[in-house]
């Protein structure tokens, strides 16, 4: 998908598989509390095993610019977040394009890097969506970051703007695939099974990966551009 400057600072560069493998790295630590204890962890534990982590594994090999420096302390700092927009599956959204109108699409399934959401063929100068077009896809679906989107709201114009009643994925969404990996090639789909598949065959997937506002944006356009 690709590297990027953060928008606060510039000089920092981060690639959406590296937001990817963070995202995995704190469901996997939820994930151990859960099954081992029947619990999620809490920030202190999650603050505190950063912290062994940071002092033990990082230096030069890992990180620049380290070679006469140590971690002394890692700190989370909390704030009372506004409220959450979370979306879920039948969920009709909005999103705000470069153009200035509107696009659509639907949650389909919520997944480990967010969710599989597909885009209509249809535009609007307001975030109404006609339902008439429900059925067209503009582009096949994607995997997108629900969180960036709907509940951190820090980037685009996304919301949901209302609910497919009683949907469910039927035959379109069922051969959909995403892929990751490389060199270990995974293929996922929609209910985030996997299972191995060779480089050509991972290559004719999207990515399997929290897209967020730009990036679903370029894919958008690389993919009615024929690219």
């Amino acid at each position: 998908m690709g590297w990027w400057n953060a928008p606060e600072n510039p000089e920092l560069t981060v690639g959406d598989t590296v937001l990817d493998l963070t995202r995995r790295f704190l469901i996997d630590f939820s994930k151990e509390y859960q099954e081992d204890l029947s619990r999620k962890p809490t920030l202190l534990e999650l603050e505190y095993a950063l912290n062994l982590a940071f002092k033990v594994n990082v230096d030069d090999d890992v990180v620049s610019g380290f070679e006469e420096l140590e971690v002394k302390q890692v700190n989370i700092k909390t704030a009372k977040r506004p409220k959450r927009q979370k979306a879920k599956p039948g969920d009709i959204f909005s999103y705000k394009r470069d153009d200035g109108r509107y696009g659509f699409g639907r949650i389909v399934t919520l997944v480990s890097v967010g969710a599989v959401a597909e885009f209509f063929d249809y535009t609007a100068s307001q975030p109404v969506f006609d339902y008439s077009k429900i059925n067209t896809w503009l582009i096949p679906p994607l995997t997108i970051s629900t969180y960036a989107l709907f509940e951190a709201q820090g980037e685009g114009e996304w919301r949901v703007i209302g609910h497919t009643a009683d949907f469910a994925p039927d035959e379109r969404h069922m051969g959909l695939r995403f892929s990751y990996g490389d060199p270990v090639w995974m293929a996922v789909d929609i209910f985030d099974k996997e299972e191995p598949v060779s480089a050509a065959v991972a290559g004719r997937y999207p990515s399997y990966s929290a897209r967020r506002d730009r990036n679903v944006k370029n894919d958008i356009q690389k993919y009615l551009a024929g690219t």
